[in-house]
């Protein structure tokens, strides 16, 4: 796993992600200031063939904080960090709510509580979302 200086990675825990689908629950819109922070979900800790994704998403999520000139931090959050209590439970519903709608899939973008990007996505619609444009 790579990642530049503008976006620190943090990951950690040896379990794999399996827990059962919290119920969803309204969440806030995307905040009117610039986020401090853009969360990167992964799921490379369960499904090692993800790894690939994951660090396109990091490299793409980094690129598009530095070319917004945004001071948001990059942080990457894998699913068994998620399930153990890295994000707030109402983070988690929302996460399991699109995973299981098939909304959403690893790894995903989150600002403000809200899924922003996910699966193959691409440095301008992280941009859009971190300006509030649309991509």
């Amino acid at each position: 796993m790579t990642s530049s200086a503008n976006t620190p990675a943090n990951t950690a825990g040896p379990a794999c992600c399996g827990a059962p689908a919290a119920a969803a629950t309204s969440q806030n819109t995307a905040a009117q200031q610039e986020p401090r922070e853009v969360l990167i979900i992964t799921d490379s800790c369960c499904n090692p063939a993800a790894a690939p994704a994951e660090e396109r998403a990091v490299k793409t999520v980094g690129e598009a904080i530095t070319a917004t000139g945004s001071t948001a931090h990059a942080r990457l959050v894998s699913a068994t960090d998620a399930l153990g209590g890295a994000l707030s439970p109402e983070i988690l519903a929302e996460i399991q709510s699109q995973l299981v709608r098939g909304t959403a899939q690893p790894p995903m973008v989150m600002i403000a509580g809200q899924i922003v990007a996910s699966g193959n996505f691409t440095q301008q619609e992280v941009e859009a979302a971190l300006t509030g444009t649309s991509a």
